[in-house]
């Protein structure tokens, strides 16, 4: 077991080197994701379409197969259900969220009550485990970031007009429903790309603590871009570094660096 005398000893090993990858990876992904889901005011779709990714792994783990994929599939479906009801229906973002999450909830008990197996698999999606994650995982989260990164340098004035003001965008002529649909496919990729990682019930702290922090001491929308992933990048390898150091639970640490960043933050602004 890793010592706090030789804390980098852990870096010898590849296993560890793949879980704080991981982990920085999804703590990039999910703070660039996360300042549009912020300045969206839909931070309640982080923890709903973590719970809904959470049943799809159920499902998958009750089938016995692929369960990130299965995921994969339920928050995908449940992120276009959002979308379409938001903009063709009647439902809000938020009551169409909470629709699906306590529904998916229901579903997620029950999968794993029948299957009656992989219960302590199931628990390290719900609570995180960087160690499970994979030389694949690894590979699959930096070309999320890499098209992520770029998609936002390319449509940055798209994503700038959408995210201020719908109204000024639509009259620009940009498409704001369909920028709105990739955004919200790339909040589900993040989403469950870090499940792993942080787990179902903590992985909305990255999407939400380094924005709210970046927010703070930013004081443009490119600059809050930047700042939001040099928050998560620190919250998640702190987060982790710790966890393999003290041997605690990388989610909470995760979470609790990211809080701390954010009272930081805060203090900052505020001068206190």
């Amino acid at each position: 077991m890793i010592t706090v005398e030789n804390p980098l000893e852990f870096l010898r090993y590849g296993i560890f080197v793949r879980a704080l990858a991981g982990a920085v990876l999804s703590g990039v992904i999910c703070s660039l994701v996360g300042v549009y889901v912020f300045l969206r005011k839909m931070s309640f779709i982080g923890a709903g379409l973590a719970h809904i990714a959470f049943a799809g792994i159920a499902f998958g783990l009750f089938l016995g197969s692929f369960p990130l994929l299965w995921g994969f599939i339920f928050a995908f479906v449940a992120s276009s259900a959002i979308w379409f009801f938001g903009y063709r229906g009647r439902l809000t973002f938020d009551a169409t969220i909470g629709i699906l999450f306590a529904t998916s909830m229901g579903l997620a008990v029950l999968f794993l009550g029948i299957s009656g197996k992989y219960k302590s698999e199931a628990l390290s999606y719900l609570f995180g485990s960087p160690l499970m994650v994979g030389s694949v995982d690894v590979s699959v989260l930096a070309l999320t970031a890499a098209i992520l990164v770029t998609v936002s340098v390319l449509f940055y004035k798209e994503l700038y007009l959408t995210v201020f003001s719908e109204e000024i965008a639509k009259a620009s002529g940009i498409p704001v429903e369909k920028i709105t649909f990739v955004a919200m496919t790339f909040i589900t990729v993040a989403v469950v790309g870090a499940m792993k990682a942080v787990g179902a019930l903590l992985v909305f702290s990255l999407l939400v603590m380094p924005p709210a922090s970046a927010y703070e001491v930013a004081g443009s929308f490119d600059k809050m871009l930047m700042v939001s992933v040099v928050f998560g990048f620190i919250a998640a390898f702190l987060g982790v570094f710790l966890s393999l150091t003290f041997n605690i639970p990388s989610g909470s640490t995760i979470t609790l660096v990211s809080f701390l960043l954010f009272l930081l933050s805060y203090a900052k602004r505020r001068r206190f």
